[in-house]
């Protein structure tokens, strides 16, 4: 088995977990810039505001990862090199979707 075939694989689950993670707000951290640490729970609102950024990118990585890494061999053979252009397209046209609320 190529390690290409995971890597594809990657790049379809992490676009979409990440989608997933900022519509939901899963964000595995916070990061409050007045303390200047990560917190893995929610401070009171004198800490300021989170930058929730970090800790989205952080969970479409730890579940692209863990889709890539478990998925059987017959699925990854099936993968055809010019999906991965698929995923992170409607992945957008999600988030746009989603922030045109700011606008309507």
């Amino acid at each position: 088995m190529k390690v290409h075939g995971r890597l594809i694989l990657f790049s379809l689950a992490a676009p979409i977990a990440y989608t997933l993670a900022y519509y939901f707000d899963w964000s595995l951290f916070q990061y409050y810039v007045s303390e200047g640490r990560i917190h893995f729970s929610p401070l009171p609102a004198s800490a300021g505001p989170p930058i929730l950024w970090y800790g989205w990118l952080a969970t479409a990585g730890l579940a692209g990862g863990a889709i890539a890494c478990a998925a059987p061999r017959r699925l990854i053979a099936r993968l055809s090199p010019e999906l991965p252009w698929l995923i992170p397209v409607a992945a957008l046209l999600a988030a746009l979707i989603y922030e045109m609320r700011w606008f309507l």
